[in-house]
């Protein structure tokens, strides 16, 4: 029996942008190629690269909530004050 894989998801760094309905976000993560992104247009946070952090082992009910993914978001931005 083959043991799964449980890769935790981090995001590493944030960038921000102006669109004309708000502010979308651009997230790397600790998985070369897998992004967490928000276009700023009122639409749901997501994984882009989702089939690469499947196969990193990434649980898929965690790329899958959105507020999992916010959590990520908060946890770098929390971390980032801490170290100013």
């Amino acid at each position: 029996m083959q043991k799964e894989k449980n890769t935790e998801l981090k995001v590493v760094d944030i960038r921000y942008y102006k669109t004309r309905r708000g502010v979308g976000y651009q997230c790397r993560t600790n998985i070369h190629g897998v992004e967490i992104c928000n276009d700023g247009n009122g639409g749901p946070t997501f994984v882009d690269g989702y089939k690469l952090a499947t196969s990193a082992g990434v649980r898929r009910e965690r790329l899958d909530d959105e507020w999992h993914l916010e959590s990520l978001i908060d946890e770098h931005e929390k971390e980032k004050e801490l170290k100013q």
